[in-house]
């Protein structure tokens, strides 16, 4: 059973390659010929999981493109990260008798499956990049994806993860593993009064406490400490300090590294990924190095009627990249105006549920700064109740079903600034409408 599951996946990704189609159906139909088809493949010495409800493409892809320089990497670069597509990857990088013929081993998997996955990988590293609340309708609640990775997780494995987020630390204090963290110390971007008051208000894990903090840096990420007993912020083996979002960078050892964009979650992503591989023992001239190639990345902003368009890409059903990207509205104080929807929530399922609507921190859009905000899409006027909820004079709220419909009022609007906060879906559309349409030579 074991060799006929591995043929069939092989054949299934060569016709793949020949069609130019790819897919994790390799995956899935051998799986369904072997449930225990990730017992039966022999992988590399060197394992590494990524993990989290975001950033584990980013994280995963930085680590697996420095290793290149060491040897082969198998890594399912395309996204793919439930049973289906880890098993198409491996599939690809194995031979008929399942031995994976590569020196690393990076993958990438959804917090939801790593229960599948876990006990046959065994892997060397684990990279927890955090948890938050994420696709209630999937997920429920946070507990329940930490217990479901808590139960899959073997002693052996290094488990590298964000000093900054109290909640991470539970995994410290439920386990035996080796621990390794990574921190971003105060910054320019810090603040010491909470600002998000809709979501994560977490308490100490030890006896239940809410927590004290010297600052913020997002959200619950920070300095903080139990009033009512010893658990306190401790530092980090890795620290990230004068972190300058406008230039992409931060430095580590007195050295600049580049971040890869403009947003604190790409400052977050990329220190992870360095923690990983110091403890795989590449050198900080090497890590660094590679980064700051990999993260030498074109500005996502374009000019159009002398107005700075910019599209943030924000996890629909997941309140707290939101609130990165109101976050970042926040603190440019230029005139703008916002376009915030999406075409579909997810591609894993049908349902209606915009709770997590409710757990955004709209409220910091209420600002003189911002002239106009459309609401767009499928969920336009669920949006509108939400921000009208958030006192956000109705007046400034526009609805419309696509981004073509308010194209003309956006471009002749008296602003400086367009920001999208839009799911993936309406990315390519906000740029696609809005980028100035080249003269024909023809």
């Amino acid at each position: 059973m074991k060799l006929i599951a591995i043929m069939v996946g092989k054949i299934m990704v060569i016709m793949g390659k020949i069609l130019k189609r790819g897919s994790s159906f390799p995956g899935k139909y051998a799986l369904r010929i072997d449930k225990n088809l990730f017992k039966h493949f022999k992988y590399p010495k060197i394992k590494i999981v990524v993990t989290g409800s975001s950033g584990k493409g980013s994280t995963s892809s930085l680590i697996a493109n420095t290793l290149k320089v060491k040897g082969k990497v198998c890594h399912n670069s395309s996204g793919a990260n439930i049973d289906w597509g880890v098993a198409t990857t491996l599939l690809k990088y194995s031979n008929l008798f399942g031995k994976i013929k590569t020196k690393y081993l990076v993958m990438e998997i959804d917090e939801r499956y790593m229960k599948k996955i876990i006990p046959y990988l065994k892997p060397n590293y684990i990279v927890i990049t955090n948890l938050t609340k994420d696709q209630p309708p999937r997920q429920h609640y946070v507990d329940l994806v930490y217990e479901d990775i808590k139960k899959c997780l073997t002693p052996d494995s290094t488990i590298i993860t964000n000093m900054d987020d109290p909640y991470l630390r539970n995994f410290a204090k439920d386990l035996p593993n080796k621990f390794v963290y990574y921190s971003i110390l105060k910054n320019k971007y810090s603040y010491e009064t909470q600002i998000f008051e809709n979501l994560n208000i977490y308490h100490c894990p030890y006896c239940h406490h809410k927590l004290e903090y010297s600052y913020y840096n997002f959200e619950t990420l920070g300095h903080y400490k139990c009033p009512n007993c010893s658990f306190k912020y401790e530092d980090a083996k890795y620290t990230g300090t004068n972190l300058d979002l406008e230039k992409k960078q931060l430095i580590i050892n007195k050295e600049p590294l580049k971040i890869g964009g403009d947003m604190l979650y790409n400052a977050y992503n990329t220190i992870a990924a360095y923690a990983c591989l110091q403890e795989l023992n590449l050198t900080e001239k090497e890590i660094i190095t590679s980064f700051n190639r990999l993260n030498d990345l074109p500005s996502k902003e374009f000019i159009n009627k002398n107005k700075v368009f910019r599209a943030i890409s924000c996890k629909a059903e997941n309140a707290t990249t939101y609130n990165q990207a109101i976050f970042k509205v926040y603190h440019d104080k230029n005139k703008k105006d916002i376009i915030i929807g999406w075409k579909e929530i997810s591609r894993r399922y049908n349902h209606f549920d915009i709770s997590w609507l409710y757990d955004i921190e709209f409220e910091l859009l209420n600002d003189k700064s911002v002239n106009k905000i459309y609401a767009c899409g499928i969920d336009a006027s669920n949006i509108k109740q939400r921000l009208i909820l958030s006192g956000i004079p109705e007046n400034k709220i526009i609805t419309s079903e696509n981004l073509e419909n308010i194209k003309e009022e956006v471009l002749k609007s008296k602003t400086s600034k367009v920001y999208g906060i839009l799911n993936f879906d309406y990315v390519e559309s906000f740029n696609n409408t809005f980028k100035k349409e080249e003269k024909s030579n023809d």
